[in-house]
């Protein structure tokens, strides 16, 4: 009979079961509940995926929105919570109250329409039968695929004949785990730092760190969709960068092969992305860089015959993207920060100037001769949107933009889904627009320093069919 404490290959042997009880410590992954609206009835995101099935494409804001991807918060935010600066939320907040408030929100884009699939339903389809045994087979093998790619063995410390073996042992527990603890591992980012006990207990120990992707549950960031088809972006913070992997797997699943993804020194976020019919917008700004705006003209990946890039010089986190100071309700309807545009009376005098420093200017790309090409330059922003789209701008007081109140979702046609909290004035200015609003809470989903638009991913708008 073998000596344990001696044979290494009899040692190595019980450490699957100490590395998954230990990986499940870190996050047991928790089965949502549905929501209870107010009616009581219950809410389910679509269960599965249609590979194939969806032809990804936004060409307006105010199309309808038919297809959506989320991601509910689970325990991967639980660590973001214990420093929310750190994790780039904006103040501590309820993680169970949050997957309480997206659940809702799940409710009513379904109610208005649209299919809503989430991200952890995407990962785990075709890798279970009904009663939750793992099923052997092609979905299967791409999830370990990428937990496999996540979980991190560091073997700097082990002896070398030691540290050899750890790489055929990290195949090894990775094949031996259920698809709920792969996804753990893969929201959890976990590493395991190993140092030997020469030959006491299996000759091991470990410590372990997780780079949890706190901020996933903001599914705008990932890419952009536009009229042509979807683009995978890359993070402008270091936190959010394994994001995109997960997320171009998901697509993938989904049938959906991106147009584009860009490269190098290019910083995309999807908040900076709002489709205009016939004119895309894109921001330029604290999370967008030129070199991305330059990449995205020149593999011409918009599908429409002008692209306005709208640079933002005020760089500030509280107004990041396009979407958090500026939102579309239909072709000729749009909110913006007041602080950003001039204010005029009847007569056309102005009342009420903009911040010379928050003022965002355009430049003007049309597609001529095969390329996008600059046709105009420096454009004030609040001119473009009223002279050449021919918007009527509703201005919106700074304490409301703080409450969230311009990063809504359009679902439709002046039909959004907005963050309760605003004034009472600035609802009755939307309901004066001939708006319908439904008003949420996500008291703790903004918490993560975002709300409805950016926790969404339209991956399929069209316009609304008569009945």
């Amino acid at each position: 009979m073998k000596n344990c404490l001696t044979d290494i290959s009899c040692r190595l042997r019980y450490l699957p079961a100490l590395v998954a009880f230990s990986i499940l410590l870190i996050s047991t992954p928790i089965e949502l509940p549905a929501s209870q609206p107010e009616n009581g009835r219950q809410c389910q995101s679509i269960p599965g995926y249609p590979a194939g099935s969806i032809t990804p494409g936004s060409r307006a804001e105010w199309q309808q929105a038919r297809t959506v991807v989320v991601h509910t918060p689970g325990d991967e935010v639980l660590f973001g919570l214990a420093h929310p600066a750190a994790a780039l939320f904006e103040r501590p907040f309820s993680l169970d109250g949050a997957r309480r408030e997206h659940q809702n929100y799940i409710c009513l884009m379904s109610d208005n329409g649209a299919k809503v699939f989430r991200l952890t339903d995407i990962l785990l389809a075709g890798t279970m039968d009904a009663n939750g045994a793992p099923v052997p087979g092609r979905a299967l093998d791409d999830l370990r695929s990428l937990a496999r790619n996540t979980l991190r063995y560091r073997t700097g410390a082990l002896p070398p004949k030691q540290a050899a073996t750890q790489e055929s042992y990290r195949r090894e527990v990775i094949d031996n785990l259920h698809p709920r603890e792969l996804l753990s591992i893969i929201l959890q980012q976990p590493s395991v730092t190993l140092a030997s006990t020469g030959t006491h207990n299996t000759g091991l120990k470990a410590s372990y760190r997780v780079d949890p992707l706190m901020n996933l549950y903001f599914m705008r960031d990932q890419a952009i969709t536009t009229a042509r088809g979807l683009v995978i972006g890359h993070f402008n913070s270091v936190q959010r960068e394994p994001e995109t992997a997960i997320a171009r797997f998901a697509y993938k699943k989904l049938g959906i092969s991106p147009i584009y993804e860009v490269t190098g020194s290019a910083r995309l976020e999807g908040g900076d992305f709002l489709p205009a019919g016939d004119t895309a917008l894109i921001g330029q700004g604290l999370r967008t860089n030129a070199e991305a705006v330059r990449q995205l003209l020149e593999h011409q990946v918009f599908g429409t015959p002008r692209v306005a890039v709208v640079k933002d010089s005020w760089k500030n986190q509280d107004q990041m993207h396009l979407d958090t100071y500026f939102n579309i309700i239909d072709r000729n309807l749009a909110v913006i920060v007041e602080e950003r545009i001039n204010q005029s009376d009847g007569t056309g005098r102005i009342v009420k100037a903009a911040d010379p420093a928050k003022k965002s200017l355009v430049d003007l790309y049309e597609l001529r001769g095969g390329s996008y090409r600059k046709t105009r330059s420096d454009i004030p922003f609040q001119e473009f949107l009223e002279k050449d789209l021919g918007m009527i701008l509703i201005p919106v007081t700074n304490a409301d933009q703080l409450k969230y109140g311009i990063n809504f979702l359009t679902l439709g046609r002046k039909k959004i889904l907005g963050i309760d909290g605003v004034s009472a004035d600035y609802k009755k200015r939307l309901a004066d627009a001939g708006v319908d609003a439904v008003w949420m809470d996500f008291h703790n989903l903004t918490g993560g320093y975002g709300a409805a638009h950016c926790t969404t991913q339209v991956i399929q708008r069209s316009e609304e069919t008569k009945q």
